[in-house]
């Protein structure tokens, strides 16, 4: 996986984690419209914290291995 795809998965992932955590109405119009089994209702409305917690953590971890990769430090 290149660093630059690394980057941008991660960038949208802690952007659909912060979807789930502070606004659920957005992912549940994005639900009605895809319709799979990751985004189901009772998702959104049970189990939001978790998931939005989870595609965060995933989101920096893809966003600091593509920083990583690229030679960039601070």
């Amino acid at each position: 996986m290149s660093p630059v795809l690394k980057i941008s998965a991660g960038f949208f992932l802690c952007l659909l984690g912060m979807g789930y955590l502070f606004r659920p109405d957005i992912i549940e119009r994005i639900n009605s419209l895809i319709k799979e089994t990751l985004l189901n209702d009772s998702y959104v409305a049970l189990e939001r914290k978790k998931w939005g917690t989870f595609f965060i953590l995933l989101g920096f971890l893809l966003f600091y291995m593509g920083i990583n990769a690229l030679g960039i430090s601070g």
